[in-house]
This record gives structure tokens, C-alpha cells and sequence, in this order.
């Protein structure tokens, strides 16, 4: 016969209370967030009865002390790291000054289902609780996860309609040629009028610009501004870039192009570029009252992508008015393999001719002809010209005039000078430059070669400069330098070439 198994015990241990009521209660420190996305009014006034509420209701209660209100003024609650008083919050929490957090609604905490998450269990995991009030939701409560995820989803998707809604009203808006307001140096806002011209700060604008159409270099620029003492927007010194951004700004010459850029998403808030590819940009011209005249910022768009390294070598700045000897087409500026890197002038060979191939001439012999032929122009041969009927022709011998009047010779050819006064230059001769004026006169100058290989002369030109430079040009890239790569900078969001001396339009 089986012996019968004997069943475990089990013992209840559990601490005796002593039913004492006198025993003092722990007091919560219990912290109060508060959050508005816009700086608008109403919104304000809606912070400040939040904070004035969450005040009473601390106070309300015996067993409850106020740690403190945090309250984040005008920032969307989609990302967090732009959200100080959040994060100063957590700290405190971290710190051990808080145990406890109430909030209006989930929306309020965060619009952003991962991050509302991601904090909540972080607090639980430090023994902070949060209790939401719109939803009655306290997160010590079991059953809290599960519906803090659904809610958490919904106050995101919330989030993302009203931006889909304020997004396809600025669209509208920018449709109709209504542009967002954008602080810009040299122009205020007053009310309702947008762009007011700031007649101080315009005048630094247009000295920026005059400095840089008549050959300065931005660095030049900067140090100029500094021993003025005049600061940037920022009160600092002004830094080449800056100067970069300011001349290509189009809002100068009184136009606006509108949405150069867009968010990609409510919730990351990254901005991007805008190629049109996605969506369109909407150029306004004439928009407001410039402080820079379209021809002076259409000349220093030109000159900034003539200089620009990034194009590959600088076209500044005879590009667009130095023609080849032997097939018409442009010539592009380039740098040889000798001591110093000379820069030089050869064909682009877009008319396809391997016949000039080999032609190039030195930068320095073009300026030293220039100069040479600009002193050798006759005060009375233009004074002539600028009585004549056609008045184009006149207008720009008066032009011609005022500028050898200021300048009677000049030492550095400056782009300026080369767009008021040359139509064309050309080799007659490997030894003869020919220069159409606007004005209606051509100019023909020797030119005087300090050492033999540097006489352009095709074939014979390679060998008096040596196999190096033999090698050099047969194996370079064949249309890396063509003339499609000079083109202007992105001004308006849409790249156009530069303009031509046959009177192409330059937009």
C-alpha cells in the first residue's frame, strides 16, 4: 500500500501595519509641463492659464509640493532637442528633484509617437510618473502603455494633418506670388508693410556691391568693412561667405523667388533645397523697392560665377568676349604646367576645329594689350562718337567718356570695364590683338612677347614650350572646360548662361 504524499505549506509573510494614522505622509514633488507651438496671442494666453491652473492645483493638495513649471513658449512639440524647458525638466528628474509630472494632454508632452514613448519609460524607469489630464491617463497604471501608444498615434497623426493644412495654405499663398516674410540686412518690416528700405544698412549694401563689381575680392571686402567698423547682421565681422550670400540675395534688385527650399517631413522638420523636381518655386519680379539697380546685381551675379573655383579654372574676366583666331569660337581661360602656373587663354573648340587645338595665348600679354589700347582711346575721337544720331552708339561713348575721364589709363582689367566698353577681342596676327569698342571704333595693337615660346603659333607653339606641355594638352579632358560649364549662379533657382556680347538677354 502507497504511502500518501504529504502537501507543501505555505506561509503568508507579511509586514503587520500598526493601524497608527499619525504616521506623516510623503509629500510628491510634483512638476507641471506646459507647451504652445506659435508666439501668436491667443496662444500666449493660453500658456499663461495653463501655468496659472496647474499653480492651483499643486497647491490644492496637502500631500503635492510644487517642483517647479516648465513651460516651452512657441516651439512646435514634434522634436524635442529644440525644446529647453522639456529637456531642463528631465534633467531634474535625473537629478532626483521631481517624482512626479502632470501635462495637459499627450499633445502637449510630445507629438511624436517614438519620443513620447521612449520618454515615459525613461522616467518610469527613474520611479517619475505622468498623468495626462485631458486623457486621464497616469502612467503608473498598468494598462497605461497600451493606451498611451494609441493615443500617442493619434496626437501624431493630428500633428501631421495641421501641417499638411498650414502647408497647402502657404502654398497657396506663394502661389499667388505672396511670399513669406524672411529677414533681410538693408531692409525692415514695418506692420503690414514688408521690405522698407533701412537707408543705413542700404548703404553698406550698395557699397558691397560697387566694391565687388570694380574688382575687389571678397576678403578684400572684409577687411575693408572691419577697419569701418561695420559689423554683419550678427554683429560680427563680415566673412566672405556672408559677402557671397548677400550678393547673390535677389531681394536687393526688388525681386523674390519664393519656396527655395521645403520641409520634407512634420517630423524630422529637415529642409532641403528645392530643384522643382517635388515642388515648383514662383519668381516675383518687382516685388518691392530695391536698394541695388538690376543691372549692377545681374553684373555681380555674372562676375561670382566667372570666379567661381568650383566650375573649374576662373573665366574672370574674358569669357564671353575673347574670340579665336582660327575658328570664331570663344576662348576659355586655363593654367599651364610652367613655373607659376600661368593662367592662358585657348579656344573652346566649340565649333569642332582640332585645327587650334594647340593656340593659346598668355593672360598677361591680353591685359598688357588692353591697357594699351584703352590709353591710346582719343577724348575727342569719343566726344565725336557721343554726338552721333544712333543713340546707343552715343550713349555708350558717353559712357566711355565718364570712365576715361575718372580712369585716363588703368593698370588691372576689371570685368566692368570690358561689359561698358568691348564688344569683341581677336587675333588678327599671332602678334596683333584687335578690340571692337561698343562705341563703334576698333583698336588694333601690337603685341610684345618677352620670350619666344610664348608666341602663339599652332604646332610650333607646343614645341617651343616643351614636350611637358606637349603631353599635357593631348591628354587633358576634351570638354571638361566647354563653355556650358561657365554659367551663371543658381540666382533665381534655375541655372542661365552668361550673357553674350551679341546682346543676349542676361535673365
Amino acid at each position: 500500500m502507497k504511502e500518501k504524499k504529504q502537501q507543501p505549506t505555505v506561509e503568508v509573510i507579511q509586514r503587520q501595519t500598526t493601524g497608527c494614522t499619525n504616521a506623516p505622509q510623503k509629500i510628491k514633488r510634483v512638476a507641471a509641463y506646459c507647451r504652445v507651438s506659435t508666439e501668436l496671442e491667443e496662444q500666449q494666453s493660453s500658456l499663461e492659464l495653463q501655468m496659472s491652473a496647474f499653480r492651483e492645483q499643486i497647491d490644492a493638495r496637502p500631500d503635492w509640493e510644487l517642483a517647479g513649471i516648465y513651460a516651452d513658449n512657441g516651439i512646435t512639440g514634434t522634436q524635442v532637442q529644440n525644446r529647453t524647458e522639456f529637456l531642463r525638466m528631465m534633467e531634474d528628474c535625473e537629478n532626483g528633484m521631481i517624482d512626479y509630472i502632470i501635462t495637459k494632454s499627450i499633445s502637449r508632452f510630445a507629438r511624436n509617437t517614438l519620443e513620447c514613448l521612449s520618454y515615459v519609460r525613461h522616467l518610469k524607469e527613474m520611479g517619475v510618473f505622468v498623468y495626462f489630464e485631458k486623457e486621464r491617463l497616469d502612467t503608473s497604471s498598468g494598462t497605461s502603455e497600451m493606451l498611451l501608444s494609441i493615443l500617442a498615434a493619434v496626437a501624431q497623426e493630428e500633428s501631421r494633418n495641421i501641417s499638411e493644412n498650414i502647408k497647402w495654405n502657404q502654398r497657396k499663398r506663394f502661389a499667388e506670388g505672396k511670399p513669406k516674410w524672411s529677414a533681410v540686412y538693408g531692409y525692415d518690416k514695418d506692420g503690414e508693410l514688408e521690405y522698407i528700405i533701412n537707408e543705413e544698412k542700404a548703404a553698406v549694401v550698395r557699397r558691397i556691391f560697387a566694391e565687388y563689381i570694380q574688382g575687389k575680392s571678397l576678403p578684400e571686402i572684409s577687411r575693408s568693412l572691419a577697419k569701418d567698423g561695420i559689423v554683419s547682421p550678427w554683429g560680427k565681422v563680415w566673412t566672405p561667405t556672408v559677402l557671397s550670400k548677400l550678393l547673390k540675395n535677389e531681394k536687393y534688385c526688388g525681386d523674390v523667388l519664393i519656396q527655395k527650399s521645403y520641409t520634407v517631413d512634420h517630423l524630422t522638420h529637415k529642409r532641403v533645397m528645392n530643384d522643382q523636381a517635388v515642388v515648383p518655386s514662383y519668381f516675383v519680379r518687382d516685388h518691392h523697392k530695391p536698394i541695388v539697380d538690376r543691372k549692377t546685381f545681374e553684373l555681380a551675379q555674372i562676375i561670382l560665377s566667372l570666379k567661381d573655383r568650383h566650375k573649374g579654372a576662373t573665366q574672370y574676366p574674358y569669357y564671353g568676349r575673347l574670340f579665336c583666331p582660327i575658328c570664331g569660337g570663344k576662348m576659355i581661360r586655363s593654367c599651364i604646367q610652367e613655373h607659376g602656373h600661368p593662367p592662358v587663354w585657348r579656344c573652346s573648340q566649340e565649333n569642332g576645329s582640332d585645327q587650334c587645338r594647340s593656340y593659346f595665348i598668355k593672360e598677361k600679354y591680353i591685359d598688357r594689350a588692353f591697357c594699351e589700347a584703352y590709353a591710346d582711346l582719343d577724348i575727342q575721337t569719343l566726344e565725336k562718337q557721343a554726338r552721333r544720331r544712333d543713340e546707343a552708339l552715343a550713349q555708350t561713348a558717353r559712357v566711355a567718356l565718364g570712365m576715361k575721364e575718372e580712369l585716363p589709363r588703368i593698370e588691372k582689367v576689371e570685368y566692368y570695364q570690358l561689359d561698358a566698353l568691348v564688344e569683341r577681342m581677336g587675333f588678327q596676327k599671332w602678334d596683333t590683338m584687335v578690340i571692337e569698342w561698343t562705341f563703334g571704333l576698333k583698336s588694333k595693337v601690337n603685341i610684345r612677347y618677352l620670350k619666344e615660346r610664348d608666341i602663339p603659333n599652332h604646332e610650333e607653339q607646343l614645341v617651343s614650350v616643351g614636350s611637358k606641355s606637349l603631353s599635357r594638352l593631348e591628354n587633358r579632358q576634351v570638354g571638361r572646360h566647354s563653355p556650358t560649364a561657365f554659367e551663371r549662379t543658381n540666382v533665381y533657382g534655375y541655372d542661365s548662361i552668361v550673357a553674350l556680347p551679341d546682346g543676349e538677354d542676361i535673365l
